[in-house]
């Protein structure tokens, strides 16, 4: 098994890279169980798996409501009830498993009101009927815990007094007959979060937290590895690793009961990196087959299409062969669909590397790409294929990669970016690969133009969650501002 751990350590030993002012990235770094564990070793990690499932499902059931909203931020008082209530002692679950998934499921929780938080801000900035003083104050109201407590829960509690002229003038906003436009808005509010609120729940028992106090690294029989703490006092289990590495913070623990094995999970800050020869500015396009096109007309994960239709042709193979569920549930299916969803994932990594090695940006724009792509695609296999476009992956590892490169990334308004000549700005029109401008001539393989258009746009100004200055068309500015 490679040796993961050792690997990420040693990329961040040094280099020609200079650190940057201080900030740091979080960076996840993966251990792995060497050989096969005991079965008894084994039942004892899924006995404590259990207890952490049920742990994180009583603080969902409890304090996932919206009654609990006051409690969740500030985590001392559920910790407080939750001690009281004996909890840990009916379960009986060591401390350093018990309070790391608590910390994990209010974490959980926490998330879950930030997706509401941000679902509600996106419908606010979609209605038309709301007037930006209203905006305002649905806004204010979500950044302010008390209040958005309050409204939730049809309490009319004082705010602190740091709050209450900031909510006074933001209501005074709202004009005359602001009363009942603040009743009428905490009503949308109060709609809008039943819609996105939903209760936590988890059946997952092969994925539990350890605190440090309950590991530490060593080694038995000359063999290095980790001893874990059981259900039982002063008794800890020992589990080789295939890595020399040794952390000192909370660790996640991910079992594998069928093959034997664990995977460690560890979060660690580093550093950001500075490129000191990383200036210039690139326009970027994603596709379904060329994963990555640049202004400067190079791309980067050509064989991106390729591998996808490969794990697409596989799928619909299998499934014609043996039926949906069946294929699904064969060892071997599983095995073969990991290892092809690793190769792409590993490929997807290595030309995002290439491609910022080569053209060295300091800022890349892009345009944000829509959930459910509008393309015609006829057919089973075109359909799956389509399914399987990992956009999302590949967004998220460029964005991540450029973060810990101090790379800055925009995303722009994206509408008619492919349509649109980004010599004269006009409407073009496309023929297969080519982008066509009638209005001036123009003529590029359509990516190209695509991401040239990304670059042009984020360098005007007109990017996402961005106010365009006005123009002579204010409703057709407007309108691109809250896209």
């Amino acid at each position: 098994m490679k040796n993961a751990g050792a690997e990420t350590a040693s990329q961040y030993s040094g280099g020609d890279e200079l650190p940057q002012d201080g900030r740091k990235i979080c960076k996840a770094v993966h251990q792995y169980s060497k050989g096969k564990i005991s079965s008894e070793d084994m039942d004892v990690l899924m006995d404590i798996g259990h207890g952490c499932m049920v742990v994180k499902n009583y603080i969902y059931q409890k304090y996932g409501g919206i009654k609990s909203l006051s409690k969740v931020y500030s985590g001392y008082e559920i910790d407080s009830e939750v001690r009281a209530a004996r909890f840990r002692e009916k379960i009986g679950l060591p401390s350093v498993y018990f309070s790391a998934s608590v910390s994990r499921a209010l974490a959980d929780i926490k998330i879950m009101w930030a997706q509401v938080r941000n679902g509600i801000n996106d419908a606010v900035s979609r209605n038309e009927r709301f007037s930006p003083e209203d905006r305002h104050y649905i806004r204010f109201v979500l950044k302010t815990d008390i209040c958005y407590w309050n409204i939730l829960n049809e309490k009319a509690a004082p705010l602190p007094e740091k709050i209450q002229s900031g909510y006074e003038k933001v209501i005074a906003e709202l004009g005359d007959g602001s009363r009942e436009r603040v009743k009428n808005l905490n009503r949308y509010i109060c709609r809008q979060t039943r819609k996105r609120l939903h209760r936590q729940h988890t059946d997952n028992e092969l994925y539990f937290t350890i605190k440090k106090q309950g590991y530490r690294y060593g080694e038995l029989d000359g063999t290095h590895g980790i001893f874990l703490a059981t259900k039982i006092n002063r008794k800890r289990i020992f589990i080789p690793l295939t890595d020399q590495n040794t952390y000192d913070r909370m660790l996640d623990i991910k079992l594998n009961p069928q093959n034997r094995t664990i995977e460690i999970i560890v979060s660690l800050f580093i550093n950001i990196r500075r490129h000191e020869d990383y200036t210039n500015e690139v326009g970027i396009s994603l596709g379904l087959w060329n994963m990555i096109t640049t202004s400067t007309g190079n791309v980067y994960g050509s064989e991106f299409g390729r591998m996808q239709n490969e794990i697409s042709d596989y799928i619909l193979k299998e499934m014609r062969q043996n039926g949906k569920m069946k294929a699904c549930d064969t060892k071997k299916y599983a095995a073969d669909r990991a290892k092809m969803d690793a190769a792409l994932k590993n490929y997807i990594n290595r030309e995002i590397n290439r491609m910022l090695e080569s053209e060295k940006p300091k800022a890349i724009y892009m345009a944000k790409l829509p959930r459910n792509p509008g393309m015609s695609m006829k057919g089973t296999g075109d359909t799956y294929f389509l399914k399987l476009w990992r956009k999302g992956f590949v967004t998220e590892r460029l964005q991540w990669k450029c973060r810990k490169n101090g790379i800055q990334i925009t995303e722009v308004i994206g509408k008619d970016i492919g349509i649109e000549c980004s010599a004269c700005g006009k409407k073009g029109h496309i023929e297969g690969e080519r982008f066509q401008c009638q209005v001036c001539g123009f003529e590029e393989n359509k990516k190209i133009n695509s991401a040239k258009n990304a670059m042009i746009r984020g360098k005007t100004g007109k990017q996402l969650n961005k106010k365009f200055p006005q123009t002579k068309n204010e409703k057709a500015a407007k309108e691109m501002a809250e896209q």
